[in-house]
């Protein structure tokens, strides 16, 4: 979201705001949904799924325009931090997802 307002900001282009806002405002409100699911001991997997498909469209856009402008900063700076992106999310799904919060696990020994 802060990437669109940046590129807008240094561009003057009204699509790079459009589309930071909108790929940034995917991000944001799924991630908040995910940590929302999370917290109540549900399985937030499909909401960070949709965070990596999200995430690889936004570096597929970015690398596509750094490979045809060649520019370092923005499009080169935006394809390094996306790729980043979608490495954590690929990572996070590929190991099955978040794990549900310590205090809300069952506790194998009884408490007094």
């Amino acid at each position: 979201m802060y990437g669109g307002l940046l590129g807008f900001m240094l561009s003057r282009n009204p699509s790079s705001l459009s589309t930071g806002v909108l790929y940034g405002g995917g991000l944001l409100a799924l991630s908040t949904l995910s940590m929302k699911i999370w917290r109540q001991g549900k399985s937030s997997f499909p909401y960070i799924l949709d965070q990596a498909v999200l995430s690889a469209v936004v570096f597929w856009k970015n690398f596509t325009a750094y490979s045809m402008t060649k520019k370092l900063f923005s499009a080169g700076l935006f394809s390094v931090v996306s790729a980043a992106m979608l490495c954590f999310y690929s990572y996070v799904v590929l190991s099955g997802g978040n794990p549900p919060p310590k205090k809300l696990k069952p506790s194998a020994s009884p408490s007094y």
